[in-house]
């Protein structure tokens, strides 16, 4: 069964789904799966008329990656007969889908590879628009510690439509030109699970039930993290994104951190969105705290996360963006990164 087939029985429910329907509903998911899409810091010069958004200071009050994009949310399908007529597959529909596919999902291969592209935003002081500059980053990593990162830059977009007419009288500029490279980083390759930097080998260590993980997040999250005026709760919820997108966590893991998501509050489905790309998955709004909510889209077929979305508090229009095109293990060696 497609995406497309799946989000148009859930449109046909006139009331919320039981239990027994998406239980039936996640059957025929994974009985009839389609193919999965391809899944998968370095320092840049800032020329004095262009301004940074103010990394630093979103970092202290949230966490996650500090990514920025415009304030557009994922493209939704259109209503069609309007919105009392959508009824989107439920939050713990998707999730618990993807666990089981998670579970099953292959772990072999000599590097852990993540490959996502990163946009900053930049202010032109003169030209009174924004932009996001953009650059595409590689990462493998070996069971051993070793590791390498891999950069290229992509050049720049206006951020909104608003701001195009004056990007492109400009030049169309690049305000952080990157040379494509491949680095053997220093050091022990560790892993960020809550903010807690742990090695290859005790991320595979992580409980693989969903109340154990829970637990063992909680412990891992730092006294001073950004976020610990939150609930417990809400803290882990916080983590889990990056726990399921970028950490080679072992697939009983994985599936236990999507069954766990599944039982939390604060967690709603927006139905089938598509990405930048044009890659169809579910949206998912997490709420992480009080004023902060991120927009997660799930592929459940593949159980990758296609991409994290968070709106910044007291920021209007502006939002941290990660868009994952790989998250997999391969025998491919590190090389400098290229779009697929």
């Amino acid at each position: 069964m497609t995406l497309d087939e799946l989000e148009m029985i859930a449109t046909m429910l006139d009331e919320p789904p039981t239990a027994e329907s998406e239980a039936a509903v996640r059957r025929r998911l994974l009985s009839g799966t389609s193919e999965p899409e391809p899944p998968k810091r370095r320092a840049q010069r800032r020329p004095i008329l262009w301004s940074g958004f103010g990394l630093a200071a979103t970092a202290a009050a949230v966490t996650g990656a500090v990514v920025l994009s415009s304030g557009t949310t994922p493209r939704a399908p259109d209503a069609g007969h309007g919105p009392e007529a959508v009824q989107p597959m439920s939050a713990k529909t998707v999730l618990l889908t993807a666990a089981e596919h998670a579970e099953t999902a292959p772990a072999t291969g000599q590097y852990w590879h993540v490959l996502r592209i990163q946009s900053n935003a930049f202010y032109n002081e003169r030209g009174d628009y924004w932009m996001l500059g953009q650059q595409l980053i590689g990462q493998w990593s070996q069971r051993d510690g070793r590791s390498w990162t891999g950069f290229r830059g992509l050049g720049a977009v206006p951020m909104t439509p608003k701001d195009a007419p004056a990007f492109k009288r400009a030049g169309s500029p690049d305000p952080a030109p990157i040379s494509p490279a491949l680095m053997k980083d220093t050091g022990t390759k560790t892993f960020s699970v809550c903010d807690a930097a742990m090695t290859f080998k005790q991320v595979q260590a992580l409980p693989a039930t969903p109340g154990a993980l829970k637990n063992a997040l909680k412990r891992a999250i730092p006294r001073k993290h950004p976020t610990a005026g939150g609930t417990a709760d809400e803290v882990v919820k916080n983590c889990v994104s990056d726990l399921l997108s970028s950490v080679p966590a072992p697939p009983k893991v994985r599936a236990a951190a999507y069954r766990m998501l599944a039982t939390m509050p604060g967690v709603t489905s927006m139905g089938q969105v598509t990405d930048e790309r044009g890659r169809k998955g579910f949206g998912l709004r997490v709420r992480v705290m009080p004023e902060v909510t991120d927009t997660v889209i799930i592929d459940p077929d593949s159980s990758l996360v296609l991409s994290t979305t968070r709106t910044l508090p007291n920021v209007p229009g502006k939002v941290q963006k990660e868009l994952y095109l790989q998250a997999d293990w391969t025998n491919s060696p590190p090389s400098i990164p290229s779009l697929p």
